[in-house]
């Protein structure tokens, strides 16, 4: 009884040390003082500048906030991608982007290069 009591601890230790299992081990997130505002206070606001435009694209997937950590650090390595914001709970991705640069079919790739699926681009 003992043993299968160990057996069970080991692999519930195992799943929560491994997570959602989708992860990208070169995560470099940069935050400014306004979106670590944002993420306190709960709201989530995409920063957009004159120029860019922006793009929400719903997948599917995540379901934690490594999940959205793992889409963030892959959309933000996209060329002319400014600003990213992923939320698993509603299973979207906003992203700001210089259109002299990249697309929406660019982010909508680096989604699925990351392991998550595109529903729908908005």
């Amino acid at each position: 009884m003992k043993m299968n009591l160990l057996k069970v601890l080991a692999v519930v230790a195992a799943v929560f040390v491994a997570g959602c299992g989708k992860t990208d081990n070169q995560t470099t997130d940069t935050k400014t003082d306004k979106q670590e505002e944002n993420k306190e206070s709960g709201s989530k606001t995409l920063e957009v500048s004159a120029n860019d435009k922006a793009v929400e694209i719903h997948t599917s997937g995540m379901t934690c906030t490594g999940c959205e950590k793992t889409i963030k650090t892959k959309v933000k390595k996209v060329d002319g991608v400014r600003d990213v914001i992923a939320d698993f709970k509603t299973n979207t991705v906003k992203a700001s982007y210089d259109p002299g640069k990249t697309n929406p079919d660019a982010i909508k790739d680096a989604i699925t290069s990351a392991g998550y699926k595109v529903e729908d681009i908005h």
